[in-house]
């Protein structure tokens, strides 16, 4: 198995240095800095962060950055790098680590204010992250600090000037280990500055400012070369000095790697749909299938003789590999593996841990021993370079060459050196099929994954785009669904979970609706109550929830009836994170506003590596549901099937088109004589085709025609009341011919003898000369319902709240109190004054906190919005056997069918017998022998033994030990002592869906953990 390679440490007698931006011996060059006029107060920056947190429009954010910048150079000069270090406190390589975090920092201000030990205050400092009912701010310290130094500090006004802040913070870095020095230094700032002023610089200490803007969104207002020049440098002080000008513009060569630079290395995208709409990306070309190695990313610089090894964040770690042939754990054995004719080279690979022995990759934490043992021993571990590209070469940049020329040079430029230096495994294909193929490979033999690579495709720098996709077995589509989403709220626990949130809601971005609404809204979607460790409820409950009350937040949108979306508390989206989630199915639901579910949905890791603007998209989630519809259409139909003697098909059209039996119902009265109706059925709802059928009954019984198909006739009546609009039902309202009404109408004349005005509350959908009459105009000021033209949801009952609540109304004082600003402040925020710019799509999207380790996978941006999957085009016609036919029988009995549960309305886990609705195959010697595989091991007894422990564990907390051949089998279970027959395993268990292979300790740590955790740590 490839495995990953941990970051090594620092190097030796180096305590912590800052991560490099160039190799050692060559230092950067900087221009000289245009010259400032002092500096501006800190209070100032601080107006400028809190802004920025409170503000949800990304074009306003964009726009307060604009009009602070311009001011400063008005008023100050063009040197901005005091002011870009303090709001990318992370990106700034200046400062060194201050050796200060949430701990340290509580106990120099117990010391400096000063507190006694027992002071409840003193208490809280030390525990800001415990949660109580008095204290609603736990869980964020520079909160917490506030609040605590907001009681004693007699500062109504700060003194410090942004350099001085500048110089406090070199201070504290350059002190760092000596806690009384720094204890000083923040004597310093506790007597000059406001207790809210501190708050931000200890937020600047903790580099987790939180104010909802990225990197790349500060960089383009600086600059529009910005981004482009600090992925090429990593500098933050060069792209402040050499852009300082927002005229200059830099040229192709400017923004290009360069020798012993560190640089931002192209990153891969996942696919979010199905695996042969990422097929198309690649044009019906032949495209590059590599393995994926989950190893530690790493650039090789090369220049004659000297080396020099970063990782993708910029660190150095040449000090461990080597930067002369003599020195290092992988240089000397490599150097001669270079062709003699090249001087100069970059290399793009991954650093991974060989161990000749085994002849494997050794796991996560073996590089440093391997990297820094002296003994050249020949059979010791070591480090081994995978390369997989190649940019740059002897003075010649090839960014904007093609994979294909950089892949077939970089194969001329060395030979490989195994076990030390090599190229990374690929193939090529065409087609899904053998993309599915490798992937049956890699999964044999503990791989991660695999990268497909478009043979065109130049290398971006920090870049993702479908050029290159990543495909883990999780993403294929017979892995399960596994979606990223967003924690928006959650219900207190019982019993061993008691004390705390136990259970989650999630919710994906509902970017169905306009690009101009007033902020983003999130769509109820699951609700998570199983796969969550101890530990990560202990985190979870340290964030800052906030109580439920009588209805949701604003931003979130939940379903019109049921409980299971509505919480005990909610987190705002700021202040949250980003659930991976893993579930047998998605199955529709009127319990969520979205309309669908997860069916068995289970918490496999916490994404705290990824931002909000990562969850996943509504549009998107809605066409993988159609996509993975018509996948299962296809596959059925690509099956071969035995031949077999058929009785003559009938075709017949769907149940949605076929009439209804009338003959039976008497009619009672003429009072709809001379009106013809078609009624639609709401596809989300489970009594759709009832409501429709009595429907239909009422009109017939009272006179009414009916007709299953609407033509182009203005006298025609569609009926229809869901609370989404089918595609047939949007073709109708595009035609603009028919109007739509609700079927309240109907129920409404029959109950009052007469047919009653069709005003306006009575439409779903009317026509621009409906709109005209005045019998739809008749209650205009009364309390309607509205007409979904464009937006086919019906606004749910958060939206319809929204403008009942006193804290969004216009007049109240929270929204005044927002808008008000300080007049010593005004023209640092004149964004009035600026010319209104085009907001690119990328910057338009909801924004995330100042911006994560790195950019995640999006699972949203090459999806184009479609919200209607209730129909597909080719799906008007469908195929009925008669009853006797034999293949009808066989269909019945299709695996592929068979869902997970012990019933088919069981949607979730249960807490208390957490195996419930799983079921088991253990991999015993006497079950090998049963199914036809060879037993090889010396410990078969002891074997036996311990399954038979197993077995009655499982038993006993609800699941089910089962065949190999059981069609709900869900788990495989082997003993770390003997896995032999693990692929034989694999392979038998593959179809219709994979099975989980765990070895026996799963059973026994979910049993201590209370919850069902993830597979993919207790693989064999």
């Amino acid at each position: 198995m490839q495995q990953p390679t941990p970051a090594p440490s620092t190097p030796p007698h180096s305590q912590s240095l800052p991560p490099a931006v160039a190799a050692e011996d060559h230092p950067v060059v900087y221009p000289a800095p245009p010259q400032n006029k002092g500096s501006a107060p800190f209070h100032v920056l601080v107006a400028l962060f809190e802004k920025l947190q409170t503000e949800r429009k990304p074009e306003k954010r964009r726009k307060l950055l604009s009009s602070w910048f311009n001011h400063w150079r008005q008023e100050i000069g063009y040197d901005l790098f005091p002011v870009l270090r303090l709001i990318l406190p992370q990106k700034d390589r200046e400062r060194a680590v201050y050796g200060l975090k949430e701990k340290n920092l509580a106990k120099a201000y117990i010391k400096l204010i000063p507190l006694g030990r027992h002071d409840p205050d003193a208490i809280r400092l030390l525990n800001w992250k415990k949660p109580t009912e008095r204290d609603r701010s736990s869980g964020d310290f520079p909160t917490v600090l506030y609040e605590v130094v907001n009681k004693r500090s007699s500062v109504v006004e700060g003194s410090l000037s942004i350099n001085e802040v500048n110089d406090i913070l070199d201070e504290l870095s350059q002190n760092m280990g000596k806690s009384d020095v720094q204890s000083r230094i923040l004597q310093r700032l506790y007597n000059q500055s406001t207790p809210e002023e501190q708050k931000w610089v200890v937020r600047i200490i903790l580099k987790d400012l939180i104010i909802s803007v990225k990197e790349n969104t500060v960089f383009g207002v600086f600059h529009p070369d910005a981004y482009d020049l600090f992925n090429t440098c990593s500098d933050l002080k060069k792209v402040a000095w050499e852009l300082w000008d927002p005229n200059r513009r830099l040229n192709d060569a400017d923004k290009a790697v360069q020798l012993f630079r560190a640089f931002a290395p192209m990153l891969c995208k996942r696919p979010t749909k199905r695996l042969e709409d990422s097929i198309k990306e690649m044009q019906g070309r032949t495209f590059i299938i590599e393995e994926k190695l989950d190893g530690e990313r790493m650039q090789l610089h090369k220049r004659g003789n000297e080396y020099f090894y970063c990782s993708r964040k910029g660190k150095d770690y040449t000090y461990l590999y080597g930067k002369h042939v003599g020195t290092g754990s992988l240089t000397p054995y490599i150097d001669a593996a270079f062709d003699p004719r090249v001087d100069e080279i970059i290399l793009d690979g991954e650093m991974l841990v060989w161990d000749p022995v085994t002849e494997r990759n050794l796991p996560f934490g073996t590089l440093k021993t391997a990297a820094i043992d002296k003994s050249k021993k020949e059979l010791n571990p070591r480090p081994c370079f995978k390369v997989f590209d190649l940019l740059y070469l002897n003075g010649m940049s090839l960014l904007h060459k093609s994979l294909k020329f950089r892949k077939r040079n970089l194969r001329s430029c060395l030979t490989e050196v195994a076990g030390r230096i090599e190229f990374l495994t690929e193939f090529e294909g065409r087609t899904a099929k053998d993309v599915r193929r490798r992937m049956d490979e890699i999964i044999a033999n503990r791989g991660e994954g695999l990268i497909l690579k478009h043979p065109d495709s130049e290398y971006v720098l920090n870049g993702r785009n479908k050029d290159w996709i990543k495909v883990k077995p999780e993403y294929m589509d017979n892995m399960g669904e596994t979606v990223d989403v967003l924690v928006v709220g959650g219900n207190y626990g019982s019993g061993r979970r008691s004390g705390g949130v136990s259970t989650l809601i999630c919710a994906v971005l509902d970017d169905r609706r306009p690009n101009d609404d007033e902020e983003p809204k999130y769509s109820t979607f699951v609700r998570i109550g199983s796969g969550l460790s101890y530990a990560d409820y202990i985190w979870i409950r340290q964030k800052p929830w906030k109580p439920w009350g009588n209805s949701p937040p604003s931003w979130l949108q939940v379903a019109r009836k049921g409980h299971d979306d509505k919480g005990d508390v909610y987190i705002e989206p700021e202040d949250s994170f980003i659930l991976k989630v893993k579930a047998a199915e998605i199955t529709s639901s009127e319990g969520y506003h979205l309309g669908f579910t997860m069916r068995f949905p289970r918490a496999l890791q916490i994404r705290d590596d990824l931002s909000i603007a990562d969850c996943m998209s509504a549009s998107s989630l809605l066409e993988h549901i159609r996509s993975e519809k018509k996948r299962k259409m296809e596959d059925a139909q690509e099956k071969p099937k035995k031949r077999q003697n058929r009785t003559t098909k009938k075709v017949s059209l769907m149940p949605e088109y076929r009439g209804v039996n009338l003959k039976d119902v008497e009619v009672e009265d003429n009072l709809f004589e001379g009106l013809k109706f078609v009624v639609y059925s709401d596809p989300k709802s489970r009594t759709g085709a009832e409501d429709k059928t009595a429907l239909l009954q009422m009109i017939h019984a009272h006179g009414g025609k009916y007709a299953q198909i609407a033509r182009s006739d203005p006298e025609l009546l569609v009926v229809y009341g869901g609370q989404t609009t089918p595609y047939d039902v949007k073709l109708i309202m595009d035609k603009g011919v028919c109007d739509i009404i609700r079927p309240q109408w109907i129920i409404d004349c029959v109950a009052k003898g007469e047919i009653v005005p069709l005003t306006k509350k009575y439409f779903f959908h009317a026509t621009e000369a409906r709109k005209q009459t005045d019998e739809y105009k008749m209650d205009e000021d009364s309390d309607t319902e509205p007409e979904p033209d464009e937006e086919p949801p019906v606004p749910s009952s958060s939206a319809t709240r929204k403008s009942e609540s006193p804290l969004q109304s216009p007049g109240s004082p929270a929204t005044q109190a927002k808008d008000v600003i300080d007049p010593a402040l005004a023209e640092w925020f004149d964004v009035g004054a600026e010319q209104k710019k085009s907001i690119s799509k990328d910057d338009s999207e909801t924004e995330s906190e100042t911006e994560p380790e790195f950019e995640p996978d999006s699972d949203n941006e090459d999806v184009e919005p479609d919200p209607e999957v209730g129909f597909d085009d080719d799906d008007w016609e469908k195929v009925e056997q008669d009853a006797g036919s034999s293949d009808q029988v066989e269909r019945k009995g299709n695996p592929a069918d068979i869902r997970m549960g012990e019933d088919e309305d069981a949607m979730q886990y249960d807490e208390e017998h957490i195996f419930k609705h799983l079921r088991f195959y253990l991999d015993t010697p006497s079950n090998a022998r049963k199914h036809g595989m060879s037993v090889n091991t010396k410990r078969e007894a002891d074997i036996q033994r311990r399954f038979e422990e197993v077995a009655k564990l499982i038993t006993e907390n609800g699941g089910r030990v089962a065949d190999l051949d059981d069609p709900k089998l869900t788990h495989v279970i082997l003993d770390k002592r003997d896995t032999s027959r693990r692929k034989e395993l694999i392979a038998r268990t593959a179809q219709p869906k994979r099975r989980h292979l765990v070895i026996s300790d799963w059973v026994d740590i979910c049993l201590e953990e209370g919850t069902l955790l993830n597979e993919e740590d207790f693989m064999p």
